[in-house]
């Protein structure tokens, strides 16, 4: 059976212009349509429930860009107005610290940079994989978790983890 995950999408703006995300809603469109062929190896499929812009204070900003995603999850339960957040929710800046994406604090939230190494639907399903319960894998480069290269391949056995860690995450809703 296909399983649908909910997605909103947030581009991040910096109120002085500094750090503001180059992306635009048509180009996250297309990388989840993409990251969408890599999940449907799983049955997986992302449905975007809302894509927004967000302007958040530079020194929060600056915070995200060195990795340090407490202000942030601060700001947003005080004074960012995001709206609809979803079930996964994706932020995209312009730094996140140096790497393409990271998943903070075993959160259902990830960040993805503007100009990551490998293919940005790579790196958005990269960030869900973790989400979902998947690690690291050290020996097959060809595979979504192995850091760093365009790998896109999961295994059988990260299928069923995936698959069973979303219907998990659902069910937890209802």
């Amino acid at each position: 059976d296909l399983i649908i995950l909910p997605l909103s999408l947030y581009i991040l703006d910096d109120a002085g212009g500094k750090m503001t995300s180059s992306r635009d809603e048509a180009e996250l469109r297309q990388i989840v349509e993409r990251a969408n062929e890599i999940w449907g190896q799983a049955n997986i499929r992302l449905e975007i429930q809302t894509i927004q812009r967000l302007t958040v204070p530079d020194e929060v900003m600056q915070q995200v860009a060195a990795r340090n995603f407490a202000p942030f999850f601060a700001a947003a339960n005080r004074d960012l107005e995001i709206e609809n957040p979803a079930l996964l929710n994706g932020f995209y800046a312009q730094n996140v610290g140096g790497v393409n994406g990271v998943v903070p604090n075993n959160t259902r939230t990830f960040f993805v940079t503007d100009q990551p190494s490998v293919h940005d639907e790579r790196v958005t399903s990269h960030e869900i994989g973790h989400i979902l319960g998947l690690h690291h894998v050290l020996t097959d480069s060809n595979r979504l978790l192995f850091s760093g290269t365009n790998g896109m391949e999961l295994s059988p056995e990260e299928i069923v983890v995936a698959r069973y860690n979303a219907q998990g995450i659902l069910d937890a809703l209802r």
